[in-house]
């Protein structure tokens, strides 16, 4: 019988993700919000409007600290949630960390040795990619519903992140100091991992080229695109975006050599479709169960610590970081040699 899991909140930097953390977590089943932390008491009072947690507090070293948390979820920046994360392994928490995980490989390692070492669970916000390789999905795949798999293509044109719900200011996602890259791997880091999950394949080298096509004045990029070469011969092409305005136009496509697969949610009704010579075939999605928590509470519940489940978004990670290394270089990267 699954226990029940305690969860801190670390930070709300990252409010598009810590909104529904917090709601999962005062909601449950299964869980039960113990604290949530921020610096500023006006993002505290938002967030827990609807939600009653047990305290909350300026204090990030108390939430980490508390006995009584189990989970620590660190939703701060990229580059203060190394730290914090550091802070809740030692403490012997389970943490579930902002993506991307880490600045950089080194710190994503050592995280990684050391959640390996305490026996505790360490996963990343952007694992949460791989819900799109839903069990229906994959199976219609392999059973050969559309015949062999040969591209992928998704889209991803958004505008500018906000720092809180209706703000102007973009925040910490354009600050290089805070977070390893921009637009590009903002959105695709979801999709590397589907890619990864969907078709169970290595991705072996990479093919990058990003750009300031709207905001010059960046000091990360608002455009990217790129070519990834999968070990089972699929290709993929994901375009991802800060440059659009009312409009942001989100699809996903698979070709295969008897069909194709369309996911587009704001132009279907179901949010996968199925072509093929036969017709065309909705694949509706299943339930997503506990939310965003639901993936770190089935590892926790299973006891799964080693080898870490963060070595998935490590390698994440390490494809992104590919494609910016290729984007300066112009040559093809294999992300196996990122260190």
């Amino acid at each position: 019988m699954a226990k029940q899991i305690s969860v801190g909140v670390v930070g709300l930097d990252h409010w598009y993700t810590a909104f529904g953390v917090v709601r999962a977590a005062a909601q449950g089943p299964g869980t039960s919000l113990a604290a949530v932390a921020d610096k500023s008491r006006r993002r505290l009072a938002a967030v827990t409007k609807e939600t009653k947690p047990g305290y909350t507090t300026s204090d990030f070293r108390k939430v980490i600290a508390d006995p009584d948390v189990d989970l620590i979820c660190c939703l701060v920046n990229t580059r203060d949630s190394v730290a914090l994360t550091r802070a809740a392994l030692r403490a012997g928490k389970h943490v579930a960390c902002v993506k991307p995980m880490a600045m950089n490989l080194r710190q994503a390692d050592a995280l990684i040795e050391l959640a390996e070492r305490q026996g505790c669970v360490l996963w990343s916000f952007d694992q949460l990619g791989r819900a799109g390789a839903s069990k229906e999905l994959k199976s219609l795949l392999k059973r050969g519903a559309i015949g062999q798999p040969l591209s992928f293509y998704q889209v991803m044109e958004s505008g500018l992140p906000r720092s809180w719900p209706n703000s102007t200011s973009p925040g910490w996602w354009i600050d290089e100091k805070l977070v390893p890259f921009g637009a590009w791997a903002d959105h695709a880091i979801y999709t590397i991992d589907m890619l990864r999950a969907l078709f169970d394949a290595d991705v072996e080298a990479v093919h990058g080229e990003i750009a300031n096509r709207r905001y010059p004045r960046l000091k990360v990029e608002d455009w990217g695109a790129a070519v990834l070469r999968l070990s089972n011969g699929v290709v993929a092409v994901l375009e991802d975006t800060w440059t659009a305005d009312s409009y942001s136009p989100h699809w996903t496509k698979i070709v295969g050599t008897k069909g194709a697969v369309h996911m587009e949610p704001a132009a279907f009704k179901e949010p996968v479709v199925v072509a093929t010579p036969k017709g065309v075939k909705a694949l509706p999605a299943p339930a997503r169960r506990g939310g965003p928590l639901g993936p770190v509470l089935k590892l926790i519940n299973a006891g799964a610590a080693k080898p870490s489940p963060a070595r998935e978004s490590r390698t994440n990670l390490a494809i992104a970081l590919a494609v910016y290394k290729s984007a300066k270089t112009g040559k093809y990267v294999r992300p196996d040699e990122m260190r």
